[in-house]
C-alpha cells in the first residue's frame, strides 16, 4: 500500500460519519491499518537481512545469519559471522525508501561499543542496487589491504 492510498483508507474512515461506526470504531480501524503498515515494513526488513546473509553465505563460503530478533538481545547488529573478516564488522541491514543514513551509521557505530567490530551498514530502497556505507577509516584500511594483498602475488 502507498502512502497515498493510505492516507485516502484513513481519510475514508474518519469522514465515514454515515457507516454507523462511532469514533472509538473509526480509531481502532486506523490503528488497525497503521499496525498492518508497520508488519509489512518489519517484513521488508527481515526479508533484506536475510538476502544480505545469504548473498554473503554464498561468496564467502561460510555461514551467516540473521541476529535473533534483529539485534534487539544481547548480540548486536542485523547479521551475524562467527569466523573470517565478515565477523570484524558489525552489520546493520535497511530496506528503506528514506533512509536516514546518519542514524543507521550511529546505530552501527553505538551497537560496536564495547567490541573491537567496525560499523557497517548496508542500504537499499524499492528496485535499487544494495550498498554498503562504512567510516573512510575502515574503507581505506581495506583497500590498503587489498593493494598489498595484490603486490605480493
Amino acid at each position: 500500500m502507498s502512502k497515498k492510498e493510505l492516507i485516502e483508507e484513513i481519510l475514508d474512515i474518519i469522514h465515514s460519519e454515515n457507516s454507523g461506526l462511532s469514533t472509538h470504531q473509526r480509531v481502532s480501524e486506523i490503528e488497525k491499518i497503521l499496525k498492518q503498515k508497520k508488519m509489512n515494513a518489519n517484513k521488508k526488513g527481515k526479508r533484506f537481512e536475510l538476502q544480505v546473509a545469504k548473498y554473503l553465505s554464498r561468496e564467502f563460503e561460510t555461514e551467516i545469519r540473521r541476529t535473533p530478533n534483529s539485534g534487539g538481545l544481547s548480540i548486536k547488529g542485523d547479521i551475524m559471522a562467527t569466523k573470517g573478516i565478515l565477523s570484524e564488522f558489525n552489520w546493520e541491514c535497511k530496506n528503506q525508501e528514506k533512509l536516514n543514513i546518519w542514524k543507521a551509521l550511529e546505530q552501527s557505530a553505538n551497537d560496536c561499543i564495547g567490541s573491537h567490530k567496525q560499523p557497517l551498514v548496508v542500504f537499499t530502497k524499492n528496485f535499487e542496487k544494495d550498498y554498503i556505507a562504512c567510516e573512510m577509516e575502515t574503507f581505506v584500511q581495506l583497500l590498503l589491504e587489498l593493494e598489498q594483498l595484490r603486490e605480493k602475488k
